[in-house]
């Protein structure tokens, strides 16, 4: 094991993990934080590039036989590491992580048969951004795609949510969805479904869908945008009782794919 300890926060190998809770500087240098025993675990067995790994003194001996045997391991006391991160470090161990490159389309998307994909427009809350991927993993989707202005999909938070099945399943980040959209619907035979809040859509119930499937998710407060919305027919609604007007994007997302489900099984 490449372990190490640190004694001064001065350290610069250190800075992939400094005051985590106040900058998103890891985003803009192409890494991204895992944290906590189960998150950090997944990702050390991911295939993703870990630069390092940070743990406290107290989380050593529970999760020594975990550690890698290739990768800096940074021992730090739990008071230091704490100061370092700028938040109470109870989790006990982080990694630093290289992202992935973005992955084309023919990576991941299947060239023939069924196929679902979730995309998210403008989805600003990391819970949501999380629940999204793992309502995607657990109902089989291809991947998940998420428009400029969504949540980091590689923040600690939606790791966390998303219990690191963002680490297994094709996430993919664009600054076109309806460019993205477009391509998925006329290169690759993908018909583009948007979930909306109108009484005047049709009806989830009874709606037959195509065996490949781009199902789209809007923003929590004002829906799909008209950018995203003009490439994308049908638009379908949930019937909802008792005056209920609206439900949580990651409810919604997991009603919509469990009827894609049922009428595709894997």
């Amino acid at each position: 094991m490449l372990q190490e300890r640190i004694e001064t926060l001065d350290d610069r190998r250190l800075d992939a993990f400094r005051s985590l809770k106040s900058q998103n500087a890891v985003r803009d240098a192409k890494l991204f934080v895992a944290e906590g025993p189960t998150v950090v675990e997944r990702v050390l067995r991911s295939g993703f590039d870990v630069r390092s790994v940070l743990i406290s003194d107290r989380k050593f001996a529970s999760f020594e036989s975990r550690l890698p045997k290739d990768i800096p391991v940074y021992r730090l006391r739990n008071e230091l590491a704490e100061e370092l991160i700028g938040f109470s470090f109870h989790c006990g161990v982080l990694a630093s992580v290289r992202r992935r490159p973005a992955l084309p389309i023919a990576s991941w998307l299947p060239t023939t048969g069924p196929a679902l994909i979730v995309a998210g427009d403008r989805i600003t809350d990391p819970e949501n951004v999380g629940a999204l991927v793992r309502i995607a993993s657990a109902f089989g989707a291809a991947a998940v795609v998420f428009s400029l202005g969504s949540a980091d999909p590689f923040s600690r938070r939606v790791l966390r949510v998303s219990m690191g099945n963002v680490l297994f399943l094709p996430v993919v980040e664009t600054e076109d969805l309806p460019g993205y959209l477009t391509a998925l619907n006329r290169d690759h035979g993908c018909n583009l479904v948007s979930t909306v809040l109108d009484p005047g859509a049709r009806s989830l119930s009874g709606f037959q869908f195509a065996p490949r499937t781009v199902l789209l998710f809007g923003n929590e407060y004002d829906g799909v945008s008209a950018a995203a919305q003009s490439v994308v027919s049908p638009c379908l609604t949930i019937p909802m009782l008792n005056g209920t007007d609206s439900l949580n994007v990651a409810v919604s997302a997991g009603i919509f794919l469990h009827q894609f489900r049922t009428q595709w099984p894997t």
